[in-house]
């Protein structure tokens, strides 16, 4: 093997994922990014919060629009850790509130009922 060979990289980046894989890992990295900064928040770091958010608003600049990241932004640019906690747990309640829930219906079993036809009963002798 050359090692000249080793290190090439594709000029498709789809090549590596596959078409179809781009949008889940752009959500993958989002969901990935909201959870550090909800963690930094969380634990009162003011610093890695500030650094989190801005590293999500440049990932997903439609962040910057809404009215929860905007207030936890501010929040976060005066220091207000508590104020910030806060508006995580409001956010955190949003979302949850948002995702739509898969309900299945139970699965009801057919009882055994005997077969009759339209019009006629028919009476189960078998008790």
């Amino acid at each position: 093997m050359e090692k000249a060979n080793i290190f090439r990289l594709s000029g498709r980046p789809s090549a590596y994922s596959g078409s179809g894989n781009m949008p889940q890992n752009r959500q993958h990295q989002r969901r990935q990014k909201i959870g550090e900064l909800f963690d930094a928040v969380e634990h009162g770091n003011l610093e890695a919060s500030t650094l989190a958010l801005k590293t999500l608003m440049n990932f997903d600049q439609s962040l910057a629009t809404d009215a929860h990241f905007v207030r936890l932004s501010k929040a976060l640019e005066a220091g207000g850790t508590y104020l910030a906690q806060q508006l995580v747990r409001e956010i955190k309640t949003k979302f949850i509130n948002a995702t739509p829930l898969l309900v299945h219906a139970p699965k009801i079993e057919p009882t055994m009922r005997p077969h009759h036809t339209e019009g006629m009963h028919f009476v189960d002798t078998r008790a």
